[in-house]
């Protein structure tokens, strides 16, 4: 990435070639050959392999330093007056030397950007190097070497202001080198050791990452960095521009922060092109970019406060009362955190200090941060998109976005804030709460996290299927109870119709019985013989193309289309004349069929047998039957109960399917919960595998008795500490004596504890109190009460246990651990996962040192290379050992919070004002550049 195109604040990487050689060096293709090569060319060739630092070290020769530098500031002024040369980009130029030391070493001396030709003439005449010679090596001339010693030469080099670096250390020429076949040193071992124990020695160039030190002196190697450099001597073969080159974590390119990345080291501000791929540029998928608190109560009046944040670790820094939290709270109103507090018990103190925070003042000594036309503005970036989140008391957040001109105007989407804008904030008495009371809290960060919400998703959709289809089977069931009677209704009428039948008419009935169910049958045959043909014929006027609009097509030019859609009107037209004639044909089929003989055959069967019916009701009437008509109601009614009996089988067929598919569907509820659990425990598993400092256990169902009593009161709307016998007992000091709740908490297996209670509630059991068992009644008069009862389970919960000597041993229950050791572990698991930007308020509180090194710096150094870190702290080691990207001093001037110093840390000044405003924070620099020889 280009140097210019990097818009973020703070310390970042840059590539830097510790080691090159321009046609100053004898020994080189170009002077060899006396090829032209001009500066500007040279220049080139770094700028097209994306070096941004590059040493200029040539053998005994400061030469072409100001060559380069006039070069350089001449490219760049074309480039500031907008015609940049073809291929130009930005580089910083380290004036440096390859120094020839007496007895066959070679050592970099890199100087300040500002260093020119003369300061490397003046180092090598201090060291006594032969003025003839420069630009010679003693690879070739043998006398091209120091008076000076090896050590005199490096304390000549920090003298002269620069940094020694032995050159290929590890290869010939080098300080470090072995003998062939053996871990002992070239160099006398006496010699060795001087060199390496002269103060200010802090980096080596290395050239081969499997080789070691030489025995002798192999403990100091975890002192020094080892960088590597191109030390191309052409422009051809395999030691070019980009062959070679070291990453340099950095605020700006100059010789102080080049040291301070060298003290640093390889394991944080100094990354070899031979340790595979890495990207320095990458950035986390959501970043926040600033927050501007404009007329808050103590900050952002006259102009507001505005804090521009790192992609990576940002550490918020000040003495009491500057400001700090209010920019976690601010963070907290504007990204739409505030419901997470919620969580938290009502009298938790994170909740309470929010609240509070989020008062308008309404005069001098009431309780309140913000006024009535505060304004907090949060600029946000995922991937390639800028959002702003802007927040007023009046009207909450409101989501913006740029327009063409880059003007924030509202975004057409106000939904899903939390969802589009992730981010994790937390105070330490948040995260100490959590280890309590608060568990709940953590489990719905587990489930984010987890992204347990679509199983829950689906356990709820498995309830609400559940309890659809046990309120159908219960209208059903309803209407199933009537069989009884319809049955012994229609086994009356049979009866009665038997006594007809075993009559000698029995014949007569029986024919009537079976014509008039062909007529009916009959009938409506006919009927849709009827209708069919107007349906045909409804349907032939409805095929038909619609016109094409005039003008489309032109007579002349068009005519090839307009006769193939003649053609396709044809067709058309054709199908519906086909279809008329298929109507009037089946019309008079209808109409011949109704005149059939042998239609008129049955017709004269069925008058018959109806006349005969007839004669027999005369018959019956004469022989004094007083209801004439009850042979034919019976019939009716027969047939009308048996169609009501046909009805139900199909309502029984329909029930037994349904209670089939309720047993499904209760599995899935079971298997929906089951998977709830799962997932939250493998996550808890493969978030914490190895974790020296907590272990999480998630419990189905819980075991807290308090909480699954709230649970179980919300499900029986019970609320207070009514029934409290029966639900959850308390002995005089508050501890759990019996009751339901109790009784799930304690079982083997919670499931089948489960199961059971849910029976006895189903049930009102006999064990249960009077009022309970009443109560319980009322509420089991709405039957589908039950049914919630039956898919009620109680909330899984955290069994957190803490490592007490934070090394993976001595395991024991979190609420056994102070308040220092209850955070430690919740912290550990909170660092553990997440990529969104992760704020801490002030983590350390409680703290032990060692914890704080151990577990905040680790994880931190850890965390920052996939998410944003926003992290508020009065510890300097945090700051200084975690190697904040950029940090913000606060302070209280003027009636206001302000922030009065931002920067990296290889920045005098921020380094002065972390010192004033945090105790222990010179000491924290000198622990972590104990190498530096001078105050940093």
């Amino acid at each position: 990435m280009n140097k210019p195109l990097w818009p973020h604040p703070g310390s970042r990487w840059w590539k830097c070639d510790f080691h090159t050689h321009t046609p100053a060096s004898r020994d080189t293709y170009w002077a060899k050959n006396n090829i032209n090569l001009s500066p500007e060319d040279w220049l080139l060739k770094y700028m097209a392999a994306e070096i941004d630092c590059v040493a200029v070290t040539d053998h005994n020769s400061g030469e072409w330093i100001d060559k380069l530098k006039d070069a350089y500031a001449h490219m760049k002024e074309q480039a500031d007056a907008c015609s940049p040369p073809t291929g130009f980009r930005e580089l910083t130029i380290f004036p440096g030397v390859e120094i020839s030391v007496n007895g066959g070493i070679h050592v970099l001396a890199i100087f300040d950007p500002t260093a020119n030709t003369a300061t490397i003439t003046s180092l090598l005449g201090a060291v006594g190097f032969p003025a003839h010679l420069h630009g010679a090596t003693d690879s070739v001339d043998a006398a091209a070497v120091t008076r000076a010693s090896i050590v005199e030469v490096l304390e000549e080099v920090m003298r002269a202001g620069g940094i020694p670096i032995p050159a290929h250390a590890d290869d010939p020429k080098g300080l470090l080198q072995c003998r062939a076949g053996s871990n002992g040193p070239a160099l006398d071992a006496n010699t060795l050791r001087q060199a390496l124990a002269v103060e200010g020695l802090i980096a080596v160039e290395w050239c081969d990452r499997s080789k070691g030190f030489p025995e002798c002196v192999c403990k100091d190697e975890p002192s020094f960095a080892k960088v590597l450099g191109s030390d191309y001597h052409s422009f051809q073969r395999t030691k070019v521009p980009g062959s070679a080159y070291t990453w340099v974590k950095m605020a700006k390119p100059t010789l102080e922060g080049l040291r301070l990345a060298l003290l640093d080291g390889n394991d944080v501000s100094i990354r070899r092109s031979d340790e595979g791929y890495f990207d320095p540029f990458k950035l986390p998928a959501h970043r926040i970019r600033s927050i501007e608190i404009h007329k808050a109560r103590y900050m952002g009046n006259g102009q507001a406060a505005r804090i521009t944040f790192s992609p990576y670790f940002n550490a918020i820094v000040g003495g009491r009362g500057t400001g700090k939290s209010t920019i976690v709270q601010a963070l907290r109103l504007a990204l739409a955190r505030g419901d997470e507090l919620k969580r938290l018990a009502e009298d938790a103190e994170p909740r309470q200090r929010f609240d509070d925070f989020c008062k308008v003042a309404k005069g001098r000594d009431s309780i309140g941060a913000l006024q009535d036309d505060t304004e907090l503005r949060v600029e946000w970036e995922c991937e390639d998109l800028r959002y702003r989140l802007v927040w007023r008391p009046a009207n909450g957040v409101t989501v913006q976005e740029p327009d063409d001109l880059g003007d924030w105007q509202s975004s057409a989407s106000q939904q899903n804030v939390i969802e589009r804008f992730p981010i994790r904030i937390f105070s330490q008495g948040q995260i100490a709460a959590m280890a309590g009371s608060g568990r709940q809290a953590l489990l719905t960060l587990i489930d984010e996290a987890a992204q347990v919400g679509k199983f829950k998703q689906a356990f709820e959709e498995a309830k609400r299927t559940f309890l659809t289809r046990r309120a159908r089977l219960r209208e059903l069931e309803g209407k199933l109870a009537d069989r009884p009677e319809v049955e012994r209704r229609l086994h009356a009428v049979v009866r009665k119709l038997d006594a007809f039948a075993q009559t000698n008419h029995a014949e007569v009935l029986k024919a009537h019985e079976r014509t008039q169910d062909q007529r009916r049958e009959v009938e409506q045959l006919l009927e849709k013989m009827r209708a069919l043909p107007g349906r045909i014929e409804e349907t032939a006027q409805g095929l038909i193309l619609d016109d094409w609009p005039s003008g489309v097509f032109d007579d002349a030019s068009d005519a090839d289309a307009l006769q193939w859609r003649k053609k396709a009107d044809d067709a058309v037209r054709q199908a519906r004349q086909a279809l008329e004639q298929a109507s009037r044909a089946l019309a008079e089929s209808a109409r011949l069929l109704e005149q059939d003989p042998l239609l008129a055959a049955w017709r004269e069967r069925a008058d018959k047998a109806r006349g005969d019916f007839d004669a027999l009701k005369q018959a019956m009437a004469a022989q004094g039957v007083n209801n004439p008509q009850a042979f034919a109601q019976l019939v009716q009614d027969r047939q009308h109960l048996e169609e009501q009996l046909k009805h139900l089988d199909r309502i029984k067929a329909e029930r037994d399917t349904l209670e089939e598919d309720i047993a499904a569907q209760w599995k899935k509820i079971v298997e929906a919960r089951e998977a709830i659990t799962s997932a939250r425990a493998e996550f808890v598993k493969r978030t914490l595998d190895g974790n020296p400092y907590v272990r999480i256990e998630v419990v189905p169902f819980g075991f807290d008795p308090r909480v699954i009593e709230r649970s179980l009161r919300e499900l029986l709307e019970a609320t207070n500490d009514r029934f409290e016998n029966d639900i959850l007992a308390l002995d005089e000091v508050g501890n759990p004596t019996g009751g339901l709740a109790l009784e799930i908490a304690r079982a083997d297996d919670r499931k089948a504890a489960l199961d059971r209670i849910k029976e006895q509630l189903k049930t009102t059991a006999e064990k249960f109190g009077g009022h309970f068992k009443n109560y319980l009644k009322k509420k089991l008069e709405k039957p589908e009460f039950a049914d919630h009862i039956q898919c009620w389970f109680p909330e899984d919960d955290l069994r957190i246990e803490y490592s007490r000597k934070a090394d993976g041993t001595g395991w024991a229950a979190i609420t056994q651990g102070s308040q220092g050791q209850r955070s430690a572990a919740l912290l550990a698991f909170l660092l553990a996962f997440g990529e969104e930007p992760l704020v801490l308020d002030q983590p350390e509180d409680d703290l032990d040192n060692h914890l704080i090194y151990d577990l905040i710096v680790r994880q931190i150094r850890e965390n920052k290379l996939r998410r944003q870190l926003v992290i508020v702290t009065h510890n300097p080691n945090i700051v200084v050992n975690g190697d904040a990207e950029l940090v913000h001093v606060l302070d209280f001037r003027g009636g206001q919070c302000r922030v009065v110093e931002r920067g990296a840390l290889q920045e005098n000044s921020v380094r002065e004002e972390v010192c004033r405003v945090m105790e222990g924070g010179r000491e924290a620099f000198e622990r972590r550049w104990k190498r530096l020889g001078r105050r940093v």
